[in-house]
């Protein structure tokens, strides 16, 4: 399981382009199923606009992607949409551009402008996460250890997610799996052995990055 990134939240933008209006939309979705749901409802929405184009890609092995023209001439709106998404690497990311044809034509080279310029715009201003598949785990040891395992940790910016200080001191964290061998190797230095590790289920965390 690899580490990928996608959006935190569903955004909206508009640009106009020759009196054309383009409303840029960005999603995560996670099956097809979610894509024609949100599809079916944009079209309801937006019935009399005049295409409603969009590209998907899905966190699959193999990666799995769609693209859409919705009317417009082939390859100058879904596959500008979908290389925007790919230059990006984002995954489980649906992003539609919906058109209000303004009366002029912007041609080929204007359209693949406009549509992939509407996917960069929406996709610039909303929050970017990295999915990190990691292990969920719990550490116990006894206070007098916490002391010097706590200003390890915050020497390596390592945060636990969770605490609880009962008759020992309990830490969760959720660490990438490709680092959870040298983390433990660690924290067994750091305590000297006297730690308990309760492994539980790998599975994908959020972690924020730059809004890119």
């Amino acid at each position: 399981m690899e580490d990928y990134k996608t959006v935190l939240i569903s955004d909206e933008t508009e640009i106009e382009i020759k009196k054309s209006r383009f409303i840029n939309m960005v999603f995560h979705i996670e099956n097809e199923e979610a894509v024609e749901s949100m599809l079916t409802q944009i079209r309801k929405k937006h019935y009399k606009a005049t295409h409603v184009c969009w590209a998907y890609v899905l966190n699959t092995n193999p990666k799995r992607q769609k693209s859409s023209d919705d009317g417009e001439p082939p390859g100058t709106a879904g596959k500008p949409i979908l290389d925007i998404i790919n230059h990006r690497e984002l995954k489980d990311v649906l992003v539609v551009v919906v058109r209000y044809f303004g009366g002029i034509k912007l041609g080929a080279g204007g359209l693949i402008r406009a549509y992939g310029g509407g996917a960069g715009d929406v996709i610039n201003h909303c929050g970017i996460i990295k999915k990190q598949y990691s292990d969920q785990l719990r550490i116990v040891i006894h206070y007098p250890a916490y002391g010097s395992l706590s200003n390890g940790l915050l020497e390596k910016g390592i945060t636990p997610v969770s605490d609880d200080f009962g008759e020992k001191v309990t830490l969760g964290f959720h660490i990438a799996v490709a680092e959870t061998k040298e983390f433990l190797a660690w924290v067994e230095d750091q305590t000297n052995g006297n730690v308990q590790v309760i492994m539980g289920e790998p599975a994908y965390v959020d972690v924020p990055e730059i809004v890119i």
